[in-house]
């Protein structure tokens, strides 16, 4: 039986697509790319596979390719649009999509697109006017002294400390620091050297860990995250291209990047495929972190950290029964734990930047990602499948204790958002799941940790909102029999009308924008 031509690979692509089935038309699409890949309706046919997937920056690598094979094909624009949408960098690729149509006597079908691409442009023009939320340095280099101040206060007392201490938030903030701060001083040792041969005229020297440290610590506990001097960024960037360049990290979207792979692994092996990965997923986590804490970003910057957990899923199933030493700590259970706890945290901000029903981050989705991690680490704990000779005091906090408190703490805001989505006994009901599951989050949290008194705080304020449902639901029922009793000559219809005012009063600052349903209410 005679192999399927690229032509055929596509036509059947398209169907699975016409179905919605996006990840089926992928697959049929990257096999066409490698019979044919000078072909621009391949990648862009893949690239909206990819943002029907939410895989925006996939979508983005797909569809540029296809614009530099045939800068003449207007879908591509489009779709290089569409995509870059979340990155708010769309109206150049918009505009181009309406320059590669007919200028005039379109066609029908030309004239739709035409009205589609110039809707995008409008929409896009107009985001770009929307200012940018922007990071202090003072802010940060606060937090920079009073997690030193922390650290310091762990290290003095760990000479008394038993293991029952070792449960302490100061543990987890110490090492996290620790490890962040010397990704610091390593972009801070970076030196650059004239060279008349090397790209720019200059040639770096310095420390290959930066990264490594950098991202173990914010896996350890994204708080620690801090900027401490005014050319941090571009200190920052000048490590990226050291590193980058050094172990020839790759670019370019997860499908095209696990076809390099697997050409490199057999050509160079191990040795030199390993610092390459790691150096590509770990910028993908920076990205995404500075996206989210610099750009206020956090719609993009999920994306980052989604390309970084798909590379490592596919990488755990094909490499499964190569040894850890060679594919590399990325792969190992702690680290996708580690990103993955970073992602749902950043899935629950993007979701808060523009909360509705449609909403492209899924409220299911975020739920079923948050059991999924549970399992996993309850999984982990019945195996006992953490090396105590691998573990420092914060390594069980912060690749099992708050990986589960996330997780927990997903599930208590995905009730309290589909609260606000019902009314009556439905909405009472996702409330005090979520009274449940914000009560799971917190004790799972060290007592002495910020977010077990938030997530307590939380918590009674899904039991306040669920309360204010069931009693307005509640009164009518009473009246038919009760308007009349001892309890109601002493002030009982007083009391419960002065509980409903108030939660009226709270819901229409909500309604204003002044509050949030996350905020604590005051009693």
């Amino acid at each position: 039986m005679s192999k399927p031509t690229a032509a055929q690979l596509k036509d059947e692509g398209n169907d699975f697509f016409r179905k919605q089935d996006y990840v089926g038309a992928l697959a049929k699409y990257t096999e066409a790319i490698a019979l044919d890949d000078n072909n621009a309706i391949l990648y862009a046919n893949r690239a909206a596979c990819q943002y029907g997937l939410n895989r925006y920056l996939d979508a983005v690598d797909d569809a540029k390719m296809a614009t530099q094979i045939d800068p003449g094909y207007a879908k591509a624009w489009s779709r290089l649009a569409a995509s870059q949408d979340t990155s708010r960098k769309s109206a150049e690729a918009w505009q181009k999509a309406l320059d590669a149509l007919p200028k005039t006597y379109l066609s029908p079908a030309e004239q739709r697109q035409k009205d589609q691409y110039s809707a995008g442009l409008n929409a896009a023009q107009t985001r770009g006017k929307t200012p940018k939320n922007r990071c202090l340095l003072v802010s940060t280099s606060m937090m920079a002294i009073s997690l030193g101040k922390l650290r310091q206060r762990c290290f003095l007392n760990s000479g008394k400390a038993g293991l029952e201490n070792f449960s302490s938030s100061a543990w987890l903030i110490s090492y996290a620091y620790k490890e962040f701060t010397k990704g610091v001083e390593s972009i801070n040792q970076l030196k650059s050297i004239p060279h008349s041969q090397a790209p720019g005229g200059l040639s770096y020297h310095g420390n290959l860990m930066g990264l490594t440290y950098l991202t173990n610590g914010l896996m350890r506990d994204e708080r620690v995250f801090h900027i401490n001097h005014p050319d941090w960024i571009t200190k920052y960037n000048n490590q990226v291209t050291f590193e980058a360049t050094t172990h020839q990290a790759y670019s370019g979207g997860v499908e095209t990047i696990k076809e390099l792979i697997q050409k490199r692994l057999k050509e160079k092996g191990w040795n030199d495929v390993r610092p390459a990965l790691s150096v590509t997923v770990r910028k993908w986590i920076m990205k995404g972190m500075l996206e989210s804490h610099l750009g206020g970003r956090p719609d993009t910057g999920v994306h980052f950290l989604k390309r970084a957990v798909d590379l490592l899923e596919w990488g755990r199933i094909v490499w499964k029964n190569v040894h850890k030493d060679d594919r590399g700590v990325i792969f190992q259970d702690n680290f996708l734990r580690g990103v993955r706890s970073m992602h749902l945290t950043m899935s629950m901000n993007a979701y808060s930047s523009d909360p509705s029903l449609n909403s492209k981050f899924h409220l299911e989705q975020l739920k079923e990602e948050a059991e999924d991690l549970l399992k996993e680490i309850d999984i982990m704990i019945a195996s006992n499948n953490l090396s105590k000779e691998e573990l420092d005091p914060g390594m069980v906090l912060s690749f099992c204790v708050y990986p589960a408190a996330i997780a927990h703490k997903t599930i208590g805001f995905y009730h309290a958002q589909k609260a606000r989505y019902s009314n009556g006994v439905p909405a009472c009901i996702s409330l005090m799941n979520g009274v449940n599951a914000y009560l799971q989050a917190a004790n799972t949290y060290p007592v002495d940790d910020e977010f077990h008194a938030f997530y307590l705080s939380c918590a009674m304020d899904c039991m306040r909102n669920a309360a204010a449902v069931a009693l307005r639901a509640a009164v009518p029922k009473m009246m038919k029999i009760w308007a009349f009793s001892i309890l109601q000559r002493g002030g009982r219809d007083e009391k419960i009308q002065a509980h409903l005012r108030r939660a009226d009063e709270m819901m229409k600052l909500v309604a204003e924008g002044k509050l949030t349903l996350e905020d604590p209410v005051p009693f």
